[in-house]
């Protein structure tokens, strides 16, 4: 009777699984933190908005400070659909090889400390590969460096694209994803700002005036709860500040315009913008040899 009644809980709790995201992820799924080891994924608002916000919106673009756990995030979300969905094909676009391994790494560290009865009542796993994993529901994640190409003539559920603004191709890698979402798949963009007028300042533009399809969303340094103006002030000590816009930014604006490597000292053009009248604004936009301003 008692391994009846336990049977029962364990398939409710599989069905509240199914359903409920944030639920497994804050009760079954574990991550490696860099200063207390294996721990449950205990989600922050700022995350459980960015999983509402994926479920809601099939292209969508997140500018985001550095560090803050979105591709701990988005490793255990790709593995939620993967493992109790089937038939997903989802496919991850990193800069390079190294980062395609380490993001899909999360994912089967997540997979590995689940409950004994949860990986058997599961889908069983049918690929062990360091860029791959896949179940015999049909469901597989496949990671691999952008350059490769590697979702050009693919039939994708889901396409996560992590640190956009760096791909050495980002161009190419939109034209080959594109496609994808325009038959019924999603889009995850992800990146830290790389400067203006660059693709990925491009699309945020579009996303941000309805230019494009993407739904945006931008998470500051201050994203993640153990960050305050202690924090803060420490990292405006020690960075220069097109590094601190770069990694730390608290506005969008603050992102694009100060990161990059700047050429003036943007501490004298912000002073000197005191005493400015401004007319129209836009951005740079390189094509090629030529640079246009941009409304």
């Amino acid at each position: 009777m008692n391994t009846r009644l336990v049977e029962l809980k364990q398939e409710a709790e599989w069905r509240r699984c199914v359903r409920d995201e944030s639920y497994f992820l804050q009760n079954y799924w574990h991550i490696a933190h860099p200063a207390h080891g294996r721990i449950l994924f205990g989600l922050r608002q700022a995350q459980e908005e960015a999983i509402q916000h994926w479920a809601a919106n099939r292209y969508s673009l997140t500018l985001k400070a550095r560090q803050i756990g979105w591709s701990t995030l988005v490793a255990a979300h790709q593995f939620w659909l993967a493992f109790f969905h089937p038939d997903q094909n989802i496919i991850d676009l990193s800069r390079t090889e190294r980062e395609s391994v380490l993001l899909l790494r999360k994912s089967k560290y997540g997979y590995q400390h689940l409950p004994k009865w949860m990986v058997e009542r599961g889908p069983k796993s049918l690929v062990e590969h360091q860029q791959r994993m896949g179940f015999d529901n049909g469901s597989q994640i496949t990671s691999l460096p952008s350059a490769s190409d590697p979702a050009r003539g693919e039939s994708a559920t889901l396409i996560v694209v992590d640190e956009w603004a760096f791909l050495p191709n980002p161009e190419d890698a939109w034209s080959s994803i594109e496609p994808v979402a325009d038959v019924g798949g999603r889009i995850i963009g992800l990146s830290t700002a790389n400067g203006s007028g660059n693709f990925y300042h491009q699309l945020w533009v579009g996303a941000t005036t309805g230019a494009n399809k993407f739904e945006p969303m931008f998470y500051p340094w201050s994203a993640t709860e153990d960050r305050g103006d202690s924090w803060y002030q420490e990292k405006v000590e020690s960075m220069l500040p097109w590094q601190l816009a770069q990694e730390y930014p608290t506005t969008p604006e603050e992102a694009f315009v100060k990161s990059g490597n700047p050429v003036f000292d943007l501490d004298i053009l912000e002073e000197m913008s005191k005493h400015t009248t401004f007319g129209e604004t836009g951005y740079l936009h390189r094509n090629g040899s030529a640079i246009e301003f941009r409304i």
